[in-house]
């Protein structure tokens, strides 16, 4: 029998949890089609995968790629790290469907909160769409180096059918509930797996809008999200990602996911739990509430965020401060000058004493007095002590910590950058736990935002190692059922993630022993935006190969430059004929 490619001799860990063993993978039109100790026959193309683990690609569905696809088809740093299947339209944030003459709100909406720099989008996005069909076809059109999902942004329908504007005002009308109906069936009909939006309301919310109110989707009419929960309902497909809570939020909006999820009977992933090294508590609550909701018979996921991510914080591209208001006042002051002269001014820095609250902070990065110092370029007082915590310099210099702050960002002209590790979760116990729950998914990558304080899409590879390679804490099978097929699952996508014949051919195959990423605890800054723009990425080392589609796309950290990613659906039939129609 003649085959596209077979994987040879390589130890498959297949995603479901299984025992992993030695064996090869026949591939064949973008498919498995044969898994078996050997295969007789021969391959067009053949992988020797001896000594290293073959598993299923990455599943990566917290991802704002949305534009980053126009110039990486690849969707780095996910693609990368193994990710062969990523999500964009998260937390309402996306392009379609947009009237003409409403596409720089648009970006400036992706710009404010996911920090996508604007005059990147301008240079590289076309805008020829305005419905979501049109937008999902341009999409189709893209060289794609991974497998794209998509949900219907809402802040975008939301502005399409009442204004950015307007739709924070009051609810919609009853038209205006049948056009959003009306919207969503043509968008599921034409490819999108659902629906997406934040909803966190005006405190505690670090999505901003462009004059620092709250996002549309954020203070939205309950009723307008569940008359899109009806259709999804009606329809018996589609996923809803619902960001309804952060750490230290006061007013968790579980109530609406649990609405939503009654209305729908499908999947709701509902972001966002973390762990907090100083009180496990946080987690276990989260836990807590998504067993009395399974015990309800009700299909909700929970969405964590549980790598080791560093946190590059620096004034000029830090949004997680907006949570705070102390901090939103400085994100309104928009150039190095203005900011400057703000942390200068003694009523602000009497004010900022005054409103500084450090259980505040948790929502926001964690708290300044335990930020660590990177880099003070132009400050010779502060850069002597790069390395060391805020409160260890303040106490050293005899200066109050807030003082120290706020002068740093003054005497380097907002080049100041510090670290925070407070708020990710290292405790590997706690993430084991919070891991190990079956109704838990395990990346937040956040891949393709926040660029100026680095790139999550490492997210798979810090996982397997911190909880299999560092610690034992999972096995490699436990730790690839949770990277790719769960989230699969949860999402709606019943033949990808997993080694078995009629999966999708998506592919990582590495070496155990060498993987790892680079560097740790910190980001290269690279040039590769439009423009010689620049952001900050983390490699990947040891993965031999990925393959998309049974196509390799990266051999040792290169890229091939094939291109075999295709658009996927939550109904894989429309899939199937979406494939059989190209």
């Amino acid at each position: 029998m003649a085959f596209d490619c077979i994987v040879r001799g390589g130890t498959i860990v297949d995603g479901t949890g299984a025992e992993k063993f030695v064996g090869d993978i026949g591939i064949r039109d973008g498919y498995i089609v044969e898994v078996a100790p050997s295969i007789d026959g021969n391959g067009a193309a053949e992988i020797d995968a001896a000594g290293l683990i073959v598993a299923p690609g990455i599943i990566d569905l917290h991802t704002h790629y949305d534009a980053q696809l126009h110039w990486d088809p690849y969707c780095t740093t996910s693609g990368w790290h193994g990710s062969t299947t990523v999500v964009i339209g998260n937390c309402g944030f996306g392009f379609a469907p947009v009237r003409p003459g409403s596409e720089e709100r648009y970006m400036r909406m992706m710009e404010n909160t996911e920090q996508v720099p604007y005059e990147v989008m301008q240079q590289a996005l076309p805008w020829t769409w305005n419905t979501f069909p049109e937008w999902f076809e341009h999409l189709k059109n893209l060289p794609k180096g991974v497998n794209v999902a998509t949900y219907l942004p809402t802040n975008a329908l939301i502005s399409y059918v009442i204004g950015p504007d307007e739709a924070k005002t009051r609810p919609s009308t009853a038209e205006e509930k049948a056009e959003m109906a009306r919207l969503l069936d043509e968008a599921m009909d034409a490819g999108a797996s659902g629906f997406a939006l934040s909803y966190l309301g005006e405190a505690g919310n670090s999505h901003v809008d462009h004059d620092q109110s709250p996002m549309p989707t954020d203070i939205m009419a309950e009723e307008d999200i569940y008359n899109l929960a009806d259709v999804l309902g009606r329809r018996g497909d589609g996923t809803v990602m619902l960001l309804g809570e952060l750490p230290g939020m006061k007013d968790p909006r579980r109530h609406v996911a649990e609405e939503v999820a009654r209305r729908t009977g499908g999947s709701v992933l509902y972001n966002i739990v973390m762990v907090n090294d100083r009180d496990p508590e946080q987690h276990r609550d989260f836990l807590r509430w998504l067993d009395e909701m399974t015990a309800k018979g009700l299909n909700i996921w929970g969405q964590a965020f549980a790598h080791r991510k560093p946190l590059d914080i620096n004034p000029m591209h830090w949004d997680q401060w907006n949570a705070v208001p102390i901090f939103r006042t400085l994100s309104s002051a928009h150039s190095v000058e203005d900011k400057m002269a703000l942390v200068s001014d003694p009523a602000y820095r009497e004010r900022f004493h005054r409103e500084y609250d450090p259980k505040r902070m948790t929502e926001a990065g964690g708290r300044i007095e335990r930020y660590i110092l990177v880099e003070a370029e132009g400050s010779d007082k502060l850069a002597p002590f790069c390395g060391r915590h805020l409160e260890d310099i303040a106490a050293e210099l005899g200066e109050h910590f807030i003082d120290v702050f706020l002068d740093s960002m003054h005497d380097t002209e907002m080049k100041v950058l510090y670290s925070s590790i407070e708020n990710t979760g290292h405790n590997t116990d706690y993430v084991a736990e919070m891991l190990g729950h079956p109704r838990v998914l395990g990346g937040t990558s956040d891949g393709g935002a926040h660029s100026k304080h680095g790139n999550g899409g490492f997210w798979s590879t810090d996982i397997l190692l911190h909880l299999t390679h560092e610690t034992n804490a999972f096995s490699l099978e436990q730790a690839h059922n949770l990277l790719s097929l769960r989230g699969a699952q949860a999402f709606g996508l019943d033949d990808v993630g997993a080694i078995k014949p009629g999966y999708t051919a998506d592919l990582m195959i590495y070496d155990f022993d060498a993987l790892d990423y680079q560097p740790r605890g910190k980001y290269v800054v690279v040039n590769d935006f439009p423009g010689g723009d620049w952001r900050k990425v983390t490699y990947a080392l040891g993965i031999r190969h990925i393959l998309v589609n049974g196509v390799e796309t990266f051999r040792d950290g290169t890229e091939t430059g094939a291109t075999p990613g295709r658009m996927f659906t939550t109904s894989r039939a429309a899939t199937r004929e979406m494939l059989a129609a190209e």
